[in-house]
């Protein structure tokens, strides 16, 4: 599985998560059932001092594990180093399964699942888990107590203790209040420059508006076309979707390099009707007007403008998820290493406050589940203990020491063999190593604790967000999916992104504020009182759920 093809893939759209809540409903009837009462007994004493896995290595087991992914795609049990040491460690063969919503759909309706499923958080048939899934908590006091003593998050399984008492579903990439205390945190938001332009212009101040329009046209000035002779093009971003409603880097990306806070006193703020945003969108008006972003940024999918980056044919460039750029800021160096992409400060606010991006959650992106339906219970839950531990996540994250890493004063150092492999070749270093590949509830931040670090195409854009992350958990998952909310907001985003559109290709400043303002004026005709209601019910929700109340 590329690693670059997780990271794109972190979100799954409100319409998939819609249309598997509509049609999800009242299937799960047929799930067949192991209720906890019928649950056979451990095979020895368990201990919470030590992972159960370590005496239970005599009973093999064979485990089917669903990933709601048709993207992900694994070698085979045994095949990559990381695998093989499992198996060699557990006794155990795991067969992987890679999907979308439709066969999720369908598996559930059959009711025949497999030993574990792991699913985004978001689909609506996470929070109907107790009728498919048997509860962490009872599986790991009876089979397998470290995983709630030791290699779970305390504040992750308080976050997903349900109203009965019970854990589901353990996440993918939780991030809690202490990994952000600790700074075991990396930045995925980032302005970028080629580095050789950006140096020959003066390496100008781009935080405010009119630096950042100059720094424009001076790259464009020096250097009109990229090496293979097509057009440089200024400045790019994020690719947007504008009939689904995404906004690439133009919304809350944007907001965030501006500082201007999602919540204010425990409320929605009104981001959209900032004034610093708004000055902001009329800059990028005025980059457009003269060029500077072409129509291609209003039709170019996300791979393909991150193509055009690997040709280093964009001068400047606003982006989220900069683990997905990996691959192609590796194809650029290699293709000049003159002409490197390198991470600057980009747009500020009128008050030159530096950004403050969200550094992670604590729901995660994924959930994990142990279903009804395993005949192996027991090294379901020693396989679910292993990788979420700290000796699982230094496996699936690095491998084995002396092979593919060893400890240098306490800090991961991966052989020479490994390094040059991750920065070369991806496609051979998923299929033969496998670090990154089995991410579904490994401690990610225990693993930057333990030196963890982005490839090197992308390690001094990654430490440029360093100290620029701040937690934001009482805003989780507090968008309408279902409902006549959800789809109220799912047209509310398409019309904000084509409004966005429109504003950016406006003629003048005047017309440009118009759109926008009559944008803002038209969001009740899409229900947005009902939507800040349900946000602000959600956030209050998330506080409360954080207090431990």
């Amino acid at each position: 599985m590329k690693f670059k093809q997780m990271m794109n893939k972190m979100s799954v759209g409100f319409l998939s998560a819609a249309l598997l809540a509509t049609s999800i409903t009242g299937t799960l009837a047929n799930v067949s059932a192991m209720s906890v009462d019928d649950l056979p007994e451990s095979r020895f004493e368990v201990d919470p001092t030590v992972p159960s896995w370590q005496n239970d290595t005599e009973t093999p087991a064979q485990l089917t594990w669903y990933v709601n992914f048709d993207w992900y795609a694994q070698p085979g049990w045994g095949v990559d180093t990381v695998t093989a040491k499992i198996k060699e460690d557990m006794n155990i063969e795991v067969e992987f399964i890679s999907g979308n919503d439709e066969n999720l759909n369908t598996m559930l309706a059959g009711g025949d699942l497999p030993d574990l499923m792991t699913f985004d958080k978001n689909l609506s048939v996470a929070s109907e888990a107790d009728k498919f899934a048997l509860p962490l908590n009872v599986l790991s006091d009876k089979y397998d107590p470290y995983f709630m003593a030791e290699a779970a998050k305390p504040e992750t399984l308080q976050w997903y203790t349900q109203e009965d008492g019970n854990i589901y579903g353990y996440p993918s990439f939780s991030t809690t209040e202490k990994d952000y205390e600790d700074g075991n945190i990396f930045g995925d938001q980032v302005f970028i420059v080629r580095q050789d332009i950006y140096e020959a212009i003066g390496s100008p101040d781009m935080t405010t508006p009119e630096g950042f329009l100059q720094a424009l046209r001076d790259a464009k000035a020096h250097m009109p076309q990229s090496d293979d002779g097509a057009d440089l093009v200024a400045f790019g971003s994020t690719a947007v979707d504008i009939a689904n409603g995404g906004d690439g880097a133009w919304g809350g990306i944007l907001q965030d390099f501006l500082n201007i806070p999602p919540t204010v006193d425990g409320q929605v703020n009104d981001r959209d009707s900032d004034e610093d945003y708004i000055a902001w969108l009329e800059t990028l008006r005025q980059a457009y007007s003269e060029g500077f972003i072409t129509d291609d940024q209003f039709s170019d999918n996300d791979n393909t403008m991150k193509e055009k980056l690997g040709q280093g044919r964009y001068f400047a460039y606003l982006h989220t998820n900069t683990k997905g750029l990996n691959e192609f800021m590796s194809d650029n160096n290699a293709r000049n290493p003159e002409q490197m992409y390198i991470a600057v400060d980009g747009p500020q606010n009128a008050n030159g406050d530096k950004p403050t991006f969200s550094g992670g959650n604590i729901g995660g992106w994924t959930n994990t589940f142990i279903t009804t339906s395993t005949e192996e219970p027991q090294k379901a839950m020693e396989l679910l203990t292993y990788l979420a531990s700290e000796y699982g996540t230094m496996v699936a994250t690095f491998g084995v020491e002396g092979e593919t890493y060893n400890l240098v004063d306490g800090q991961v150092e991966y052989s020479e063999e490994t390094e040059a492999l991750r920065n070369s070749d991806i496609a051979r270093f998923d299929k033969e190593v496998g670090l990154g590949s089995y991410w579904f509830v490994l401690d990610d931040n225990y693993a930057i604790q333990m030196g963890q670090k982005p490839a090197t195409s992308i390690r001094q854009m990654v430490e440029w967000a360093a100290d620029k992350v701040a937690p934001r958990f009482e805003t989780e998952d507090m968008n309408p999916t279902t409902g006549s909310e959800g789809r109220n907001l799912t047209q509310l985003n398409i019309a904000r992104v084509q409004a966005l559109a429109a504003y950016i290709q406006a003629p003048s400043a005047e017309e440009g504020r118009q759109i926008w303002e009559d944008f803002l004026a038209s969001r009740e005709n899409y229900g947005y009182s009902q939507i800040l209601e349900y946000q602000n019910a959600k956030i209050a929700e998330n506080l409360e759920k954080l207090s431990g109340e």
